[in-house]
């Protein structure tokens, strides 16, 4: 049953928790620190082995609004189907066990989707190495409300808009969001159906198209409500395995399928699906050989239904992404 009280409404906010070692107290205090008092914060203990399913029990234990849930180590998307099990909020955000949220998150995002009537809203966030990270949250705990935008069809600007370039010649800064599930607020039914594949790599990008298929409109502001920690030991800095490039081609391919279906050109999907070229680089068995292969046939098969306006397009925007994603992991990606 889900909260239903419209003038004060439940929010919740699920954290999956494996490992996170001495910033998970930071994490969790910036979200009970939240100027919408009125939230659930669901912490998914998935089988630590460092004391911080502990962790969760004692901050259970100070604020009645933390809830703990713990079980055996299954990986990040079973603990956020977990947490979603769970969620009693009309309105649902995540956030990851290493990052912060400021004050205003929860009610900035509430504010400006209830305003507009949207399925989801979001925000702007920092991407910040470790050691800056508390000092950055204490020096802009507040600021003054950013612009919104407020516009329809999500899936399309969601596979259209993301080289940093091209939305910031376009002025569609607003309308860039990632797969990522956090710095957003959604309407909790629109995961009704809807769980992350277990078990599998990119668990957001595999349920990302689905979720904005679903979608009538986003509000998004230019607040910077989100700290992102960057830091070495994430799976995207150390993962290199076949299997890790073989369920990214996988999840946007089938984005690629749900776009083609809503008439949209698979511009993010494309450009996803050639990860190929990373999971070419990996083999080091014919087990992976075999896996690669077949990722090529089906790539190719996918690519092959673009009409040759598309085709460019999609390469295009894929190659100007590609230099800035080099750019990204020589700067952004070295954050300590």
């Amino acid at each position: 049953m889900f909260d239903e009280d419209v003038q004060v409404p439940l929010v919740s906010i699920v954290v999956p928790v494996y490992n996170s070692g001495d910033r998970l107290i930071p994490c969790v205090r910036s979200i009970l620190g939240q100027d919408h008092t009125r939230i659930e914060v669901i912490l998914v203990d998935d089988g630590s082995t460092d004391g911080s399913g502990q962790l969760c029990d004692e901050l259970a234990a100070t604020d009645a609004r933390v809830i703990v849930l713990h079980q055996e180590n299954r990986g990040i998307a079973a603990a956020q189907n977990a947490g979603l099990s769970r969620v009693t909020g009309s309105y649902l955000t995540f956030c990851d066990n290493d990052d912060l949220m400021r004050p205003q998150l929860v009610s900035r995002l509430l504010k400006i989707l209830r305003e507009a009537d949207a399925d989801m809203s979001m925000c702007r966030w920092l991407s910040v190495g470790a050691s800056a990270a508390d000092a950055e949250l204490a020096a802009k705990a507040r600021s003054r409300p950013g612009v919104v935008e407020v516009f329809d069809r999500p899936a399309l600007w969601y596979q259209s808009v993301f080289s940093l370039t091209m939305r910031r010649a376009t002025g569609r800064e607003l309308r860039y969001f990632s797969e990522a599930n956090w710095g957003k607020l959604y309407r909790t039914e629109l995961f009704d159906g809807i769980r992350f594949p277990e078990g599998r790599y990119a668990q957001d990008v595999a349920v990302a198209m689905d979720l904005y298929t679903r979608m009538r409109r986003v509000a998004s502001c230019a607040d910077e409500l989100y700290i992102w920690i960057q830091h070495g030991q994430s799976v995207s800095h150390r993962e290199r395995r076949t299997a890790y490039f073989h369920d990214i081609v996988h999840a946007h391919g089938h984005s690629f399928d749900l776009a083609m279906q809503a008439g949209i050109t698979p511009a993010r999907a494309y450009g996803g699906m050639m990860t190929l070229d990373q999971e070419r680089r990996s083999i080091r068995s014919a087990a992976d050989r075999a896996v690669y292969d077949s990722d090529v046939r089906e790539v190719r098969s996918r690519v092959g239904r673009l009409r040759l306006t598309q085709r460019i397009a999609c390469w295009t925007l894929h190659r100007i992404r590609r230099l800035e994603v080099l750019v990204y992991r020589a700067t952004v990606h070295r954050r300590r």
